[in-house]
Protein backbone atom coordinates (compact mmCIF):
# COMPACT_ATOMS: atom_id res chain seq x y z
CA UNK A 1 0.00 0.00 0.00
CA UNK A 2 1.24 3.49 -0.88
CA UNK A 3 1.68 6.11 1.82
CA UNK A 4 0.85 9.75 1.15
CA UNK A 5 3.97 11.38 -0.25
CA UNK A 6 5.54 8.03 -1.26
CA UNK A 7 5.34 7.70 -5.05
CA UNK A 8 7.14 4.30 -5.00
CA UNK A 9 5.87 0.80 -4.62
CA UNK A 10 7.50 -1.68 -2.25
CA UNK A 11 10.14 -2.57 -4.87
CA UNK A 12 11.32 1.04 -5.36
CA UNK A 13 9.54 1.52 -8.68
CA UNK A 14 7.43 4.57 -9.43
CA UNK A 15 3.70 3.97 -9.00
CA UNK A 16 1.60 5.59 -11.73
CA UNK A 17 -1.03 7.99 -10.40
CA UNK A 18 -4.66 7.46 -11.14
CA UNK A 19 -7.40 10.06 -10.97
CA UNK A 20 -8.76 8.34 -7.86
CA UNK A 21 -5.54 8.72 -5.87
CA UNK A 22 -4.23 12.05 -7.18
CA UNK A 23 -2.84 14.01 -4.25
CA UNK A 24 -1.90 17.55 -5.23
CA UNK A 25 0.95 17.76 -2.72
CA UNK A 26 2.53 14.74 -4.46
CA UNK A 27 2.16 16.23 -7.95
CA UNK A 28 5.50 16.94 -9.63
CA UNK A 29 4.09 20.11 -11.18
CA UNK A 30 2.86 21.35 -7.82
CA UNK A 31 6.17 20.57 -6.08
CA UNK A 32 8.35 22.19 -8.75
CA UNK A 33 6.09 25.24 -8.84
CA UNK A 34 6.06 25.49 -5.04
CA UNK A 35 9.86 25.33 -4.82
CA UNK A 36 10.15 27.96 -7.57
CA UNK A 37 7.73 30.27 -5.72
CA UNK A 38 9.52 29.85 -2.39
CA UNK A 39 12.89 30.60 -3.99
CA UNK A 40 11.46 33.53 -5.98
CA UNK A 41 10.12 35.02 -2.73
CA UNK A 42 13.52 34.57 -1.08
CA UNK A 43 15.14 36.34 -4.02
CA UNK A 44 12.54 39.12 -4.02
CA UNK A 45 13.28 39.74 -0.34
CA UNK A 46 17.01 40.01 -1.14
CA UNK A 47 16.48 42.31 -4.16
CA UNK A 48 13.96 44.65 -2.53
CA UNK A 49 16.53 46.87 -0.72
CA UNK A 50 18.17 47.57 -4.10
CA UNK A 51 14.84 48.59 -5.62
CA UNK A 52 14.79 45.68 -8.07
CA UNK A 53 11.65 43.61 -8.57
CA UNK A 54 11.68 39.93 -9.43
CA UNK A 55 10.45 40.67 -12.98
CA UNK A 56 13.25 43.17 -13.48
CA UNK A 57 15.76 40.61 -12.21
CA UNK A 58 15.10 38.25 -15.13
CA UNK A 59 15.52 41.11 -17.62
CA UNK A 60 18.76 42.20 -15.95
CA UNK A 61 20.15 38.65 -16.05
CA UNK A 62 19.69 38.40 -19.80
CA UNK A 63 20.97 41.93 -20.45
CA UNK A 64 24.06 41.30 -18.32
CA UNK A 65 24.68 38.24 -20.51
CA UNK A 66 24.09 40.16 -23.76
CA UNK A 67 23.27 43.86 -23.76
CA UNK A 68 21.34 45.52 -26.57
CA UNK A 69 18.73 42.91 -27.44
CA UNK A 70 15.35 43.78 -28.91
CA UNK A 71 12.22 43.86 -26.76
CA UNK A 72 10.82 40.94 -28.76
CA UNK A 73 13.91 38.81 -28.16
CA UNK A 74 13.90 39.77 -24.49
CA UNK A 75 10.29 38.57 -24.21
CA UNK A 76 11.31 35.20 -25.69
CA UNK A 77 14.38 34.90 -23.47
CA UNK A 78 12.55 35.79 -20.27
CA UNK A 79 9.55 33.71 -21.41
CA UNK A 80 6.91 36.34 -20.68
CA UNK A 81 4.33 38.00 -22.90
CA UNK A 82 5.54 41.01 -24.96
CA UNK A 83 3.13 43.48 -23.27
CA UNK A 84 4.50 42.45 -19.87
CA UNK A 85 8.06 43.00 -21.10
CA UNK A 86 7.08 46.45 -22.37
CA UNK A 87 5.66 47.41 -18.94
CA UNK A 88 8.72 46.00 -17.15
CA UNK A 89 11.08 47.89 -19.45
CA UNK A 90 9.01 51.07 -19.01
CA UNK A 91 9.55 50.81 -15.23
CA UNK A 92 13.23 50.07 -15.72
CA UNK A 93 13.62 53.13 -17.97
CA UNK A 94 11.83 55.22 -15.34
CA UNK A 95 14.19 53.84 -12.66
CA UNK A 96 17.29 54.57 -14.74
CA UNK A 97 18.25 50.92 -15.26
CA UNK A 98 17.88 50.62 -19.04
CA UNK A 99 17.36 52.77 -22.07
CA UNK A 100 15.70 52.13 -25.39
CA UNK A 101 17.74 52.90 -28.48
CA UNK A 102 16.65 52.55 -32.10
CA UNK A 103 18.22 49.65 -33.96
CA UNK A 104 20.83 51.10 -36.36
CA UNK A 105 19.61 48.83 -39.18
CA UNK A 106 15.86 49.22 -38.53
CA UNK A 107 14.66 52.35 -36.74
CA UNK A 108 11.28 50.73 -36.06
CA UNK A 109 12.95 48.28 -33.67
CA UNK A 110 14.10 49.26 -30.18
CA UNK A 111 17.11 47.70 -28.54
CA UNK A 112 17.35 47.63 -24.76
CA UNK A 113 20.66 48.73 -23.23
CA UNK A 114 21.82 48.71 -19.65
CA UNK A 115 22.72 51.97 -17.96
CA UNK A 116 25.84 52.28 -15.82
CA UNK A 117 23.54 52.06 -12.77
CA UNK A 118 22.26 48.63 -13.86
CA UNK A 119 25.75 47.41 -14.72
CA UNK A 120 26.94 48.39 -11.25
CA UNK A 121 24.18 46.33 -9.61
CA UNK A 122 25.48 43.07 -11.06
CA UNK A 123 28.27 42.59 -8.53
CA UNK A 124 25.86 43.36 -5.69
CA UNK A 125 22.88 41.26 -6.79
CA UNK A 126 24.32 38.13 -8.41
CA UNK A 127 25.97 36.98 -5.15
CA UNK A 128 22.58 37.29 -3.44
CA UNK A 129 21.03 34.91 -5.98
CA UNK A 130 23.97 32.53 -5.66
CA UNK A 131 23.55 32.61 -1.88
CA UNK A 132 19.88 31.66 -2.13
CA UNK A 133 20.74 28.71 -4.37
CA UNK A 134 23.51 27.62 -2.00
CA UNK A 135 21.33 27.93 1.13
CA UNK A 136 18.58 25.85 -0.44
CA UNK A 137 20.94 23.22 -1.84
CA UNK A 138 22.72 23.00 1.54
CA UNK A 139 19.60 21.24 2.79
CA UNK A 140 20.59 18.32 0.52
CA UNK A 141 23.69 16.18 0.37
CA UNK A 142 26.14 16.96 -2.45
CA UNK A 143 24.97 13.80 -4.26
CA UNK A 144 21.32 14.76 -3.85
CA UNK A 145 22.00 18.29 -5.13
CA UNK A 146 23.79 16.92 -8.19
CA UNK A 147 21.00 14.45 -8.86
CA UNK A 148 18.37 17.16 -8.46
CA UNK A 149 20.12 19.44 -10.94
CA UNK A 150 20.61 16.60 -13.42
CA UNK A 151 16.99 15.43 -13.21
CA UNK A 152 15.51 18.93 -13.40
CA UNK A 153 17.72 19.59 -16.41
CA UNK A 154 16.34 16.48 -18.11
CA UNK A 155 12.77 17.49 -17.32
CA UNK A 156 13.39 20.99 -18.67
CA UNK A 157 14.40 19.61 -22.09
CA UNK A 158 11.71 19.63 -24.77
CA UNK A 159 9.77 16.36 -24.83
Amino acid sequence: MRRRGDPRDGRGSAVPSTSEDFIIEDSLGYLVNRVARVMAQQLADELRPSGIGIGQWAVLLFLWAGDGVTQAKLARLVAIEPPTVVRTIDRMVRDGLVERRPDPADGRVSRIHLTPKARSLRDELVPKAIGINERNLARLTADEAGTLRRLLGRLAEPA
